[in-house]
């Protein structure tokens, strides 16, 4: 987890900063802590990133619209900081990284969606989504 909320007070200089700090950055868009499909995909790109890509100093970032508690509920469970070598787990409700991604055409086809859309309010706490779950996705 990262104690700098700047990625939801100012997205861009966040991204800014994160991309001239490092030269190899990915940032992958998960659903929440209740996606098995989420678990498997993020364990997945963490064995190749401890297999490959971290030789080559990949910064591995796990951003969810679940929010503060679901990025922890994630990363503790699945072992994504521990064992899979991401750097960060980011949960930010408010979708601000989300909506400037897509605003600013970096990721312009980024969906968002209700739980009721999406057909998990039975998976997800009532209120944890205030806007909406942003659907997978990465920025390389």
């Amino acid at each position: 987890m990262t104690d700098d909320n700047t990625y939801i007070t100012d997205p861009e200089t966040w991204l800014d900063k994160v991309t001239t700090e490092n030269d190899f950055v990915c940032i992958v868009i998960f659903r929440g802590h209740w996606c098995k499909y989420d678990e498997f995909y993020l364990k997945a790109l963490g064995e190749f990133n401890k297999s490959t890509m971290v030789k080559e100093g990949l910064k591995l970032i796990a951003w969810t619209s679940e929010g503060p508690d679901g990025a922890a509920k994630a990363d503790t469970a699945w072992g994504l900081i521990s064992q899979y070598g991401f750097t960060q787990v980011i949960g930010d409700s408010s979708n601000a990284l989300a909506n400037y991604l897509k605003e600013d055409q970096l990721l312009p086809d980024i969906v968002t969606t209700t739980p009721q859309e999406a057909h998990v309010e039975d998976k997800v706490d009532p209120g944890s989504y205030p806007n909406g779950i942003v659907q997978p996705a990465m920025l390389w």
